[in-house]
């Protein structure tokens, strides 16, 4: 468990998910094992991060949460981002949030650019390293 990181993504926007992963896994220190699983939006990785929380102790969430013409947004961007702060806080482990809360994809394409000054991945990666290492 001390050198595994999950590394758990939405498939949903898969391009933008694909550029952040990337970024971690250039990034990421060699001496980490990354487990990577899918989930189908950035709502169902708190549940994912919660079940495999006794196998784990270091996560990367990564997802995209993209302003709509509702108040969706708000509420998921919410309600994602205590549920990762109270697995972190209860059970004890690291979770590194590479959820882009963003108002346009053109916003989130930018976050995850495959220029490394830019990429939201490469953060959560970096991260990890420094706090892991």
């Amino acid at each position: 468990m001390k050198n595994k990181v999950a590394v758990v993504s939405s498939s949903y926007y898969i391009d933008i998910i694909k550029n952040l992963i990337w970024g971690i896994d250039e990034y990421i220190d060699e001496k980490f094992k990354i487990d990577n699983y899918s989930v189908p939006g950035s709502w169902d990785i708190v549940y994912k991060i919660n079940n495999l929380s006794n196998e784990y102790d270091k996560f990367i969430a990564v997802g995209v949460i993209c302003k709509g013409e509702t108040d969706h947004y708000e509420y998921i961007s919410t309600a994602v981002s205590n549920g990762l702060m109270n697995i972190t806080v209860n059970k004890e482990v690291y979770i590194g949030n590479c959820i882009l809360n963003v108002h346009n994809l053109i916003d989130a394409e930018k976050r995850s650019s495959k220029d490394k000054d830019s990429n939201k991945g490469v953060e959560s990666a970096v991260a990890i390293n420094n706090l892991f290492s």
